[in-house]
């Protein structure tokens, strides 16, 4: 069989004015003058891509909070270890929050900046002398927790903020869970036993972190109970989180809830099409809007918020 060129002296083609517009010309970028503020700045940026999901997912943010409607952000260990912490803290004192959620590495280094006032990485040759991820202080502090929290039936969220603050730290102001705890804001801990360290830590216990999850998990579908026409961001958790907030959801409605016309959004420039399916697809059904700001969370998290907060001005005073 041959092969032969095809010839293109028949080619149709279009005119100009008859395709679709992908953008105008004021959704350009422009240069930023020095000195100009932070809003010149945010003007300066095209509306366009992921600085233009960046404007609606704030616009989304700001309406939510006008209207009384939640914003939940679900976090992975990558958003407390990248340095974020004392913004979320910020973000809860000024009500711009109303819930979050931790996977259990994500509580592991917030305690352990709430210990030390840094945030600690385990090295790769410890992983061939089995001590890898057991870092003592760590375990026993959120497994005491669990324990002390174990009669009240609380979380172990709440149960390791009220330990937190009882303990009287030196870097509590860096601390999400404390935080949160002092504030009263909703903060629920979704470990993954056999993947958290403190799940294997000698003093845990496995029907007391059962329970406490539990306990959790039932808080976090409350979230999501009133998160109708609300905001769910999903920061650096390409695994946990995604499913925990679809069960979450699922469990709401099934109860009875109406959830419907969430914005969400994930932030995280590895996430995985299954993430991208689970957050922005199916958790966003039916009628509302997803969002993907495929840029690091140490980045965009700061600038987006930074946003909103310039956009409500003294509404949050």
């Amino acid at each position: 069989m041959t092969i032969k060129p095809i010839s293109l002296t028949k080619l149709k083609t279009i005119p100009l004015a008859k395709r679709r517009v992908e953008c105008e010309g004021e959704d350009f970028g422009a240069p930023y003058q020095a000195g100009s503020g932070f809003d010149d700045f945010l003007c300066s940026l095209p509306n366009l891509g992921c600085a233009g999901d960046l404007f609606r997912l704030r616009d989304a943010i700001t309406t939510a909070i006008r209207h009384h409607r939640t914003v939940i952000l679900a976090c992975g260990g990558h958003v407390l270890d990248s340095g974020l912490g004392p913004l979320l803290c910020r973000l809860i004192e000024q009500k711009v929050i109303s819930g979050i959620a931790l996977t259990g590495a994500a509580l592991e280094q917030d305690v352990e900046i709430a210990m030390c006032g840094r945030t600690v990485t385990a090295r790769e040759r410890e992983l061939n002398q089995g001590g890898y991820c057991m870092t003592e202080e760590t375990g026993c502090l959120i497994n005491d927790a669990i324990r002390y929290g174990a009669d009240a039936q609380r979380g172990i969220g709440n149960s390791v903020g009220q330990y937190l603050m009882e303990a009287e730290l030196e870097h509590l102001d860096h601390s999400v869970v404390a935080t949160a705890h002092r504030y009263g804001l909703p903060l629920s801990v979704h470990p993954a036993i056999g993947a958290d360290a403190f799940c294997l830590h000698p003093a845990a216990d496995g029907a007391l972190l059962g329970a406490a999850g539990m306990v959790d998990f039932r808080l976090l579908a409350g979230m999501m109970a009133a998160a109708h026409r609300g905001v769910v961001i999903n920061i650096a958790s390409s695994v946990v989180m995604p499913r925990v907030l679809l069960q979450a959801v699922d469990a709401a409605r099934n109860v009875g809830h109406t959830i419907e016309s969430v914005t969400t959004a994930v932030i995280d420039p590895a996430a995985s099409a299954t993430t991208l399916k689970n957050v922005l697809t199916r958790l966003s059904m039916p009628n509302g809007h997803g969002y993907w700001l495929s840029g690091p969370d140490e980045i965009l998290v700061p600038l987006l918020f930074a946003a909103v907060v310039e956009t409500l001005g003294e509404e949050l005073s």
